[in-house]
């Protein structure tokens, strides 16, 4: 490709709507990537990278600046946001989760469903539900905001990009590693920055080629798990003690309500784009 001063404008921009969209809970790195045309450039930068870089290098550093732009300018906003009311910001983060799932669900059939694709969705609900239910009653859900669990942190932003569909923000929330790892990231804090990049590009190269290989072979299997660990990992987050409260339980609604229809409408939004950009 030929990358000349517009194109990579327009790269940076849509690298910084992708890192905007990624730190977003609901929303995966992935099917943005994906929706703008640069997933497969990216998972090729990984499996042949010389050669990708040879061939489309100046592209990808214009989107990757982006991205790294985007990732730590919206940062500082959501954890200003987390700040002043976590719970309402959860249940907003709540409805862009839900918004997601009737394009997953029309992704995840476009090849057809078979037997064992709901067995594969339900079979990972449970093994998703369980595994957290274990870990939040015996008190061992919440990881300590340090080295390892900032590593966990970027080991699950990865898998968020890798998989396209898969956002990893409610696991993050889940494990009470969301707000700290904001708050490092606003602040440029490096003992936040370097495990956060360290898991991140530990996940990107161990799973790039597994998670293709994945898709290839089991399509409707794997897309229709990745659903069944959204809708565990989301019931999981739900704040429940604001239904003590009717005018709390109204104003989750509301908020849960408004991202639904964002992150539902955003989903038609990358689907017209992905038509459009090659």
């Amino acid at each position: 490709m030929n990358t000349n001063i517009l194109t990579f404008a327009m790269l940076t921009i849509k690298g910084t709507l992708v890192g905007f969209g990624a730190i977003m809970p609901g929303i995966s790195g992935g099917t943005l990537c994906a929706a703008f045309g640069m997933y497969k450039p990216l998972l090729n930068l990984l499996s042949s990278p010389r050669k990708t870089i040879r061939e489309n290098g100046l592209d990808l550093l214009a989107f990757l600046i982006g991205i790294g732009f985007g990732f730590v300018g919206l940062s500082g906003l959501a954890n200003w946001l987390m700040e002043r009311n976590s719970k309402i910001l959860i249940c907003v983060f709540i409805g862009l989760i839900i918004g997601t799932i009737p394009e997953l669900w029309d992704n995840a059939g476009e090849n057809g469903r078979k037997p064992s694709s709901y067995v594969a969705m339900v079979g990972s609900f449970v093994l998703m539900f369980s595994a957290l239910t274990i870990l939040k009653f015996t008190g061992g859900f919440t990881v300590k905001p340090n080295i390892w669990g900032f590593l966990l942190c970027g080991i699950l932003w990865g898998i968020s990009f890798i998989v396209p569909g898969m956002s990893s923000s409610t696991l993050i929330i889940f494990f009470g590693l969301y707000q700290p790892m904001l708050n490092g990231i606003s602040k440029i804090s490096i003992p936040v920055l370097f495990p956060l990049a360290l898991g991140m590009g530990i996940c990107l190269i161990a799973l790039s080629k597994a998670v293709n290989l994945a898709y290839r072979k089991w399509y409707t299997q794997f897309s229709h798990a990745i659903i069944g660990v959204i809708i565990a990992s989301t019931i999981m987050i739900v704040p429940y003690d604001m239904m003590l409260s009717f005018a709390d339980v109204l104003s989750g609604v509301v908020c849960a309500a408004a991202g639904f229809f964002f992150s539902f409408a955003a989903g038609k939004l990358c689907l017209k784009l992905s038509v459009r950009i090659k």
